[in-house]
């Protein structure tokens, strides 16, 4: 169980309980491996304009990343993007929900490379790279107890469920 007094930061330099984000419903959490990563940031995108199906399902999203503060407000101001992008440097989210193996040479998986250069052709943009690059993608799924109910760990660059795949694991809840 993720403690709900766990503190993560803000784009704006803020700071956010997790417990807070929880107390509704479930809670989709997205695990970027930084805010800047092509493939993340259009999961990230597609995520947020899932709010509605997944307010159907009685929950809400959040995107989590290490650092790069300045590119989760990039996305927040320049793409739209308004679920909520925390901050967690220690990782501490990570490793509470079993998330917190890096990638190693996974990094070079060609199909990782090929989901990066989809998104580029996509239109979306890269940011600078920062220390975070080595982390899984990964999308949890916490309960009001902050349970973890649902986990997938990306085993390359861009490897994240379909959008569908979480809304049925949603489904599936009670």
């Amino acid at each position: 169980m993720v403690p709900a007094d766990l503190v993560l930061g803000t784009p704006d330099g803020g700071a956010a309980v997790l417990g807070d984000y929880v107390s509704g419903g479930y809670l989709v959490v997205q695990l970027v491996r930084y805010f800047g990563c092509l493939p993340c940031q259009e999961w990230l995108i597609g995520l947020d304009h899932a709010a509605g199906a997944l307010a159907e399902r009685g929950a809400r999203a959040i995107a989590v990343g290490g650092s790069a503060d300045y590119q989760a407000r990039w996305l927040r101001d320049t793409q739209g993007v308004t679920m909520p992008l925390l901050l967690d440097p220690g990782q501490v989210l990570r490793a509470q929900v079993g998330a917190a193996a890096p990638l190693g040479l996974r990094l070079a998986d060609p199909r990782g490379l090929a989901a990066y250069a989809g998104a580029l052709l996509r239109g979306h943009r890269p940011q600078r790279i920062t220390r975070d690059t080595v982390r899984s993608p990964g999308v949890v799924i916490l309960d009001r107890e902050r349970r973890v109910r649902w986990r997938y760990t990306g085993r390359r660059i861009g490897d994240y469920p379909s959008l569908a795949r979480v809304l049925d694991a949603l489904g599936r809840l009670p």
